[in-house]
């Protein structure tokens, strides 16, 4: 029997290179219709940034800890654990950022019978890419306390206070204003995607309602595609949420109850894990599909 180290390693092994050659193969799509010069949507952007943060937390989380199952100790000096962390950490803040603007933005582009919101929807798609470079700077910045904290294990000193043992890196602070803001960071996107989700679903029920008195008409075949597109977008917000919340309780649990346990640290990673890996395998069904024109539009 393989040893519960190696058996580690080749499951972070396993899942890091599934989900990073979905992702991969999800990106070249969306970028080879972008650069054929079709029509992009808001939503094909929106998309094709997720799947390059998903490929970064993959890599940044899945490949440490692939090679520390696999047997290598201390592969990573100071300057490895920063940039590790510090893609690690960013990377995390834009997957919640860019899902919340996801959510957000179908949660418009679905009610498209009221005028206000077929105007919401104009200057949302006007504000698009301001919108992502907020995403990407405000995150960017968010996280500059991590590689400014981040040590690896040949530099621990004897006395370091609050330190946290992360396999092959420490942190020897965290301080109290980054907490409170990734925190409220955290609590707002979820908040506002649960809100913007639930709202769709009512959307969506109505619709439902709609459908199965009129049978079939003009109306609803046009909006079909979006309906679609709403499915497939709550998918993915429901997805990730649930994931979250896993990775959210046994990171708690490790840090408050139990710190000595051997599984408990890399079932937390590896819950994180699974969304950028599940993700990719949810949208290409659909992008894939030839008739299948919202991300297009």
């Amino acid at each position: 029997m393989l040893p519960e180290i190696i058996c580690l390693g080749i499951m972070f092994l396993s899942v890091t290179t599934v989900g990073t050659v979905a992702n991969f193969f999800l990106f070249t799509s969306y970028l080879l219709n972008i650069i054929a010069g079709h029509k992009i949507s808001c939503l094909t952007l929106i998309f094709t940034q997720l799947t390059l943060v998903n490929s970064i937390t993959l890599i940044s989380k899945g490949v440490p800890q692939t090679l520390q199952g696999l047997g290598w100790r201390n592969f990573l000096d100071d300057v490895g654990c920063k940039v590790v962390f510090y893609l690690r950490k960013v990377s995390e803040g834009l997957s919640i950022s860019l899902t919340c603007l996801l959510c957000t933005f179908q949660a418009i582009t679905i009610n498209l019978g009221n005028s206000r919101w077929a105007e919401l929807k104009v200057r949302f798609t006007q504000h698009i890419t301001p919108a992502f470079l907020f995403c990407w700077i405000l995150n960017l910045l968010i996280e500059i306390p991590i590689p400014v904290s981040a040590r690896g294990p040949k530099s621990r000193s004897n006395n370091v206070t609050h330190a946290f043992d992360n396999v092959f890196c420490t942190s020897e602070y965290i301080m109290g204003v980054y907490l409170i803001i990734t925190t409220f960071r955290n609590v707002f996107c979820l908040g506002l995607m649960v809100s913007a989700s639930g709202y769709m679903v009512l959307l969506l029920h109505k619709h439902h309602q709609h459908v199965q008195k009129i049978r079939s008409t003009k109306h609803s075949q046009r909006r079909h595609p979006e309906i679609r597109a709403t499915q497939t977008i709550l998918l993915l917000m429901s997805t990730f949420v649930s994931f979250y919340a896993l990775t959210s309780i046994f990171t708690l649990f490790l840090s408050y109850f139990d710190r000595k346990s051997f599984w408990m640290l890399p079932t937390a990673i590896f819950l994180s894990l699974c969304y950028p890996t599940i993700s990719p395998f949810l949208l290409i069904p659909r992008c894939c599909r030839p008739t299948y024109n919202f991300l297009a539009k």
